[in-house]
């Protein structure tokens, strides 16, 4: 079976080349997921294609390039074709659109098999509607989506202008109209079958991926009393009160360690600034972001259960957070498998005392827990998709 994967992903040698060009912050949790989803397919039984518009910001607000020609770091290690698009707000889902609608015509044109099947990743408009062009040419084509966010829940960022606001509602409402050719989904969680108005289509429910089962949790430093949050720095996610329970915490030797871009960058740095114990490492790479939280001794997810995107949302810094074997402050989100609850330390309530303390209690109880990971296993999440179309 040929599979075209129409996707947003980009090879790790290209980590450094976006976070240099990006003004704000790089996708790299979308990014671990799709190298984990590729890498669950190509263990499966078909002939893949991967085809990327990478996710990186337009221009000129987040991106500095105009136009996306390729990568300077050279050509794909891995055999992904990139495809070339301006990058011009409110131009560039047009041009990143035409350009794949030009390798689906290839993939088609190339496809000597009798079934095919095209997955898109994410609810990402023009990724869907090369998909369904794909369909129009040849009706049998199966179409897959993958969906980690729904789309009107996509940019939680309080300094969204007007002008986004209304274009993005007519992005959304034209994805819903595409959506109806799609004939399966891989969903992150239960809530989102309504919202994706899936019916009576199939589809699985998984809340993350991860390479492959972890041999050995915790990196064996010894224990102190290191704080760590690596994400986007926008209130929504609850940064600013992770600082404020910080601030809570009356012990010279605690440490609280800060990567990555948004919103609260200013204030994260003013902070910084004013209280020595607060270190931002700014926009780092994911290796970087990786080495910082297997390097601390709690990781915190302040965001809140306090919203309705809360139901369809799943944090993929949550399972980040649980392969360091760290111990891990966060809330239990309504999009949260009970699961979950044995192995994070969720505070008594949504006050900055009660995350303070939950904080606090956690450097000083922490066990190692063993997480069920064979169920959130690249290799199996591939099968259980491949097996809605093959």
């Amino acid at each position: 079976m040929d599979v075209l994967l129409l996707c947003g992903y980009f090879e790790n040698k290209y980590q450094q080349e976006i976070g240099t060009k990006t003004k704000t912050w790089v996708e790299n949790a979308a990014n671990t997921f799709q190298q984990r989803l590729i890498k669950g397919f190509k263990k499966q039984d078909i002939n893949l294609t991967v085809v990327s518009a990478p996710f990186i910001g337009p221009w000129p607000t987040v991106y500095q390039d105009v136009f996306f020609k390729g990568f300077e770091a050279g050509e794909s290690d891995e055999k992904i074709t990139y495809v070339g698009f301006n990058n011009i707000w409110g131009y560039r889902n047009i041009s990143r659109t035409t350009a794949l609608k030009k390798q689906v015509r290839t993939f088609i044109k190339n496809s000597h098999s009798e079934k095919k099947a095209v997955i898109v990743y994410s609810p990402h408009t023009p990724f869907l509607e090369a998909a369904v062009y794909a369909k129009s040419i040849d009706p049998s084509i199966h179409i897959h989506m993958v969906v980690p966010d729904l789309p009107q829940y996509m940019n939680l960022s309080k300094k969204a202008h007007p002008i986004y606001d209304f274009f993005k509602r007519i992005d959304i409402k034209k994805f819903y109209q595409l959506n109806r050719h799609v004939d399966s989904y891989m969903l992150l969680t239960e809530h989102m079958a309504e919202k994706m108005e899936v019916g009576d289509r199939p589809y699985i429910v998984v809340e993350a991926i991860i390479d492959e089962v972890p041999e050995q949790l915790g990196n064996g430093h010894p224990r102190g009393k290191v704080i760590a949050y690596a994400g986007k720095l926008v209130e929504s996610f609850g940064v600013k009160r992770l600082v404020e329970a910080f601030e809570m915490i009356d012990d010279p030797e605690a440490q609280l360690q800060i990567c990555g871009g948004g919103e609260l960058r200013s204030y994260i740095e003013d902070m910084a600034q004013k209280d020595s114990r607060i270190l931002y490492h700014g926009v780092v790479t994911a290796e970087k972001a990786h080495e910082i939280l297997m390097n601390a001794d709690v990781l915190v997810n302040p965001r809140l259960n306090d919203d309705e995107y809360t139901k369809y949302s799943f944090p993929s810094k949550n399972i980040e957070y649980l392969m360091t074997g760290n111990a891990v402050v966060a809330y239990m989100l309504d999009g949260m498998p009970e699961v979950y609850r044995a192995y994070i330390n969720t505070p008594a309530n949504d006050s900055i005392e009660a995350l303070s303390e939950a904080i606090v209690n956690a450097l000083g109880c922490w066990k190692k827990k063993t997480f069920p990971w064979e169920r959130v296993s690249a290799k199996k999440v591939s099968e259980d998709i491949c097996s809605l179309f093959i």
